[in-house]
């Protein structure tokens, strides 16, 4: 079965949260965005994990992997350059 539309409702709120998160930090670089960012991203992919049958199922489903690729890839590359950044330190 697809998504129930409590369920789309729900899992379109915390993506478009995720994309208004990444947007404010890309304006601002600050750590209270970023920060927001990062949770906003992990409620998402929290909520597909959950939802994941449902999802699979639901005739949305490439829009909700499209929409969340930019929120998540921008928290994937800020870890990355947190991780390099400790590297050089370390070195």
């Amino acid at each position: 079965m697809a998504l129930s539309s409590e369920d789309r409702e729900k899992l379109e709120g915390l993506i478009y949260d995720a994309h208004f998160a990444a947007s404010k930090y890309l304006e601002s670089q600050k750590d209270i965005h970023r920060k927001l960012l990062e949770v906003s991203v992990n409620e998402a992919l929290e909520t597909l994990k959950q939802l994941k049958e449902e999802v699979q199922k639901d005739e949305m489903v490439g829009n909700y992997k499209i929409h969340l690729l930019v929120p998540f890839q921008l928290v994937e590359l800020l870890n990355k350059r947190k991780k390099d950044e400790k590297s050089t330190q370390n070195s």
